[in-house]
């Protein structure tokens, strides 16, 4: 995101200061970039950046089921990550960390390069009139990211239940020459991966969903 200096600088503001206690909560400041391993014990030796992790399902059972893993979720919605504590205490897990803070404010600015083994972005808002397309968050600067984020050969997934959405990703992954598909440009269907409420209320009525896989090319 292209902002002025004031900007950025209350931005930094908002999103340094903690919303609650909890030692699952990341301090954020713009002197240091973080790197996840200071935030996991020594047995984790993979790391998960989860963009909009909404009430944490997925990453709890992720986290549940690699437990070597270690998955850092950015939530702006305050009461969302409550839940997710809630769920992280339930099943004493040691290996997530959360940062409450909207995604789309920064990235590159909060990690260091070559951070993470996957970045996941399910389901971001599509933003379907036309006249809002411009603030919908895969495009080709965030690609660039999303590539200064990931280890070589790191995974992106992405979800949209949106068509139009869905096809303006696979295009503007066609254009890019920063990641290739894993398997196949696109699937209906993504096995082996859990399943949020949003996601299961989304089949139910029947919607096509667009899941993409991409592989980080150096």
């Amino acid at each position: 995101m292209n902002v002025d200096q004031k900007t950025t600088e209350k931005l930094w503001g908002i999103v340094s200061r903690l919303p609650f206690q909890s030692p699952y909560l990341i301090e954020l400041n713009s002197e240091n970039k973080i790197s996840p391993r200071d935030y996991f014990e020594n047995s984790v030796s993979q790391f998960v950046l989860e963009l909009g992790s909404g009430w944490g399902e997925v990453a709890v059972e992720l986290a549940r089921k690699n437990p070597n893993t270690g998955f850092i979720l950015m939530e702006k919605n305050r009461d969302r990550l409550k839940v997710t504590i809630r769920e992280i205490e339930k099943y004493k897990l040691k290996n997530i960390r959360l940062l409450c803070c909207n995604f789309n404010w920064f990235l590159k600015e909060l990690f260091l390069e070559n951070s993470f083994d996957k970045i996941i972005l399910n389901f971001p808002d599509p933003w379907p009139k036309k006249k809002h397309w411009h603030n919908r968050t895969l495009n080709s600067e965030f690609l660039d990211t999303v590539h200064f984020l990931l280890k070589p050969k790191g995974k992106f997934l992405f979800a949209t239940d949106h068509g139009g959405y869905g096809r303006v990703a696979i295009r503007t992954f066609r254009k890019s020459f920063l990641f290739k598909p894993v398997n196949s440009e696109y699937v209906f269907i993504r096995k082996e991966f859990p399943i949020s409420k949003f996601e299961r209320e989304k089949q139910l009525e029947n919607k096509t969903i667009y899941y993409l896989e991409r592989e980080r090319v150096d």
